[in-house]
Formats: C-alpha cells, structure tokens, sequence
C-alpha cells in the first residue's frame, strides 16, 4: 500500500479533532469487498470516478469513496454501523490499513495488558 499526504484526509482528520466528532474518520477496504454484491439481484452498485453506493440485500445502503486505482474503497468508520450483523464479518475481512505497531495495538485494546515490546531507549 501506497502512502500519501492528502490534504482532504489532513482536513477531515483536523476536523474529527477539532469537534470531537471522530465518526468522519475513514477506514479502507479492499475493493473486492464489493464482489459479494455483484451479480446478487438485491443488490446494486453505482459509482462515479471517486465515489459509489452499494445498496445491500434488503435494502441497507453504504457509500464509499474509490482510491485512484479502484484498489481500496473508504468510509466513515460511523457508516460501518450500517453494515448489517450478517454481513460484518465479510466487510472485516477485507479491512485493510497503513503499516502499524502490532503490539501498541494490542496495548491499546487491553491498556492493563503486561506486552514485553523490548527494552525502552532513546529515538
């Protein structure tokens, strides 16, 4: 995965702080996530060059913004409460994020959690 400085992404991110409001704050997707809806006669999805909307078996709807590339699709971590029960486990499967520290994460899960991570030094 590619990395980039947008300054949309800053502006959202700085917003999100700003207010508080961190529900605007995107996670991406592999875009094959969308496979499972293709073909379904429930379903429908529609796009523009950066934009679409996948409209789910019984009528739940997602929209999503489109990498460069059609690699990746993102959204706003809240829109992720719209995906239903049935469908989570498939939609997490496909999550995908920038390089992370494995272990601040489980740090960061279970903050009472005792994690040796090497010794601590100077940077």
């Amino acid at each position: 995965m590619q990395t980039a400085r947008e300054p949309a992404f800053q502006d959202l991110v700085r917003r999100a702080v700003e207010t508080g409001k961190f529900d605007v704050v995107q996670v991406w997707f592999e875009s094959v996530v969308l496979d499972r809806y293709r073909g379904d006669p429930d379903s429908r999805i529609q796009r523009t060059n950066s934009a679409g909307r996948l409209r789910g078996p019984g009528g739940w709807m997602i929209n999503f913004g489109i990498s460069a590339d059609d690699a990746l699709i993102h959204i706003p971590i809240a829109a992720s409460f719209g995906i239903p029960d049935g469908h989570r486990d498939h939609w997490l499967s496909h999550l995908v994020s920038l390089p992370v520290g494995t272990n601040f994460l489980r740090m960061t899960i279970n903050p009472s959690a005792c994690i040796d991570d090497g010794p601590s030094r100077e940077w």
